[in-house]
């Protein structure tokens, strides 16, 4: 119990980086660290992006959403009985063609 409590506090204190074998891992230790960091750092940015395309997603189901409202008004307003009555509306001259359409060959 003494010894862990006398490395707890080396540790603490900074005496354990006065060692010399810890002083030989400087370069090592330093690495870890960095590696430690860009770990934390890439796990922050793919939380980010997670985010990101959750959001992306709602945009493409409300932009698909607003495509098949359009598309369908777009079908009812050109049907042939909604543009007889949008003339009529208007007062405009045409008529139905009586005569069937002529196909050339």
């Amino acid at each position: 119990m003494n010894k862990r409590l006398s490395l707890l506090q080396k540790i603490l204190n900074g005496d354990i980086f006065r060692n010399e074998k810890v002083a030989q891992q400087y370069r090592l230790l330093a690495l870890i660290g960095v590696y430690i960091f860009i770990s934390i750092l890439m796990g922050f940015i793919s939380e980010w992006q997670y985010v990101r395309i959750g959001a992306l997603k709602k945009e493409l189901q409300d932009a698909r959403n607003e495509e098949l409202t359009i598309s369908s008004e777009l079908v009812n307003s050109t049907r042939q009985s909604e543009v007889s009555r949008a003339l009529k509306e208007h007062g405009s001259n045409l008529r139905e063609a009586n005569t069937p359409v002529i196909v050339i060959k």
